[in-house]
């Protein structure tokens, strides 16, 4: 079974007599890199898939002012040119 880790024991690494300890090692297994990277691709992917979802889906209120304009330019265009 996995020992859980208390703020106690944490924080007894991290600080001694003297004060904080300057010297800190952190072991990095493969399974914790590989948890790294994967909540990194994961979090990645989420960004990625949120821009999209928000570009469209919500109006672009300046393209379909842009439509607006071009259109009623040509219907002015067509009744001129006439």
């Amino acid at each position: 079974m996995r020992k859980t880790k208390n703020s106690k024991s944490l924080l007894e690494r991290l600080v001694d007599d003297d004060g904080i300890k300057t010297e800190v090692t952190i072991t990095l297994t493969s399974q914790t890199l590989i948890k790294i990277v994967a909540a990194l691709l994961v979090s990645g992917a989420t960004v990625a898939l949120i821009t999209h979802t928000v570009r469209n889906r919500m109006p672009n209120r300046q393209l379909s002012n842009l439509e607006k304009d071009i259109a009623s330019i040509q219907s002015h265009l067509k009744q001129h040119l006439k």
